[in-house]
C-alpha cells in the first residue's frame, strides 16, 4: 500500500507542477508576419524611405515588433526565378478588431505610398510569454 501511495503522490505532484509551469503560457497571441517588397516601378524603396515609413506608420500603429532584412524568391509567368529585397515585420498581437485595423492600415499605406500590388500577410496563432 505504501508503494502505491508514493506513486500516486509522485504522479499528483508531477501533474500539478506541469500545470503550474504551463500557466505562464496561457496568453494566446496572433503572430502577424508582414512581407514588404522593396522594389517599385521606378527603382527601389531606399533605406531612408523605409525608415521614414516605419517611423510614421508602423511604430505608431504597433506596440512592438521585430524587423528582419529578407530576400524573397518566386517564379514569374515566364518560369524565371525572380528575387526581391524585402523587410519582414513580425508583430505579436491579440487579434482584436483594433489590431486588425492597425495592420490593414499599415498595409494600405505601404501599398499607396510605394505603388505596391500587395504586402504578404501571414497570421499564425501562437502562445507566448513576456
Amino acid at each position: 500500500m505504501k508503494v502505491n501511495f508514493r506513486i500516486i503522490f509522485i504522479i499528483t505532484l508531477t501533474v500539478l507542477f506541469c500545470a503550474c509551469s504551463s500557466t505562464k503560457f496561457q496568453s494566446n497571441y496572433i503572430k502577424t508576419e508582414l512581407y514588404f517588397g522593396l522594389s517599385k516601378k521606378q527603382g527601389v524603396v531606399t533605406e531612408q524611405e523605409w525608415t521614414t515609413f516605419k517611423l510614421n506608420y508602423i511604430s505608431k500603429r504597433f506596440s512592438g515588433y521585430t524587423e528582419i532584412q529578407s530576400k524573397g524568391f518566386w517564379t514569374n509567368p515566364k518560369g524565371e526565378t525572380v528575387s526581391e529585397n524585402s523587410k519582414l515585420i513580425i508583430y505579436l498581437n491579440k487579434g482584436t478588431k483594433k489590431d486588425s485595423i492597425a495592420i490593414a492600415d499599415v498595409i494600405n499605406k505601404y501599398k499607396q505610398q510605394f505603388d505596391q500590388e500587395s504586402v504578404l500577410k501571414v497570421d499564425t496563432p501562437v502562445k507566448a510569454n513576456f
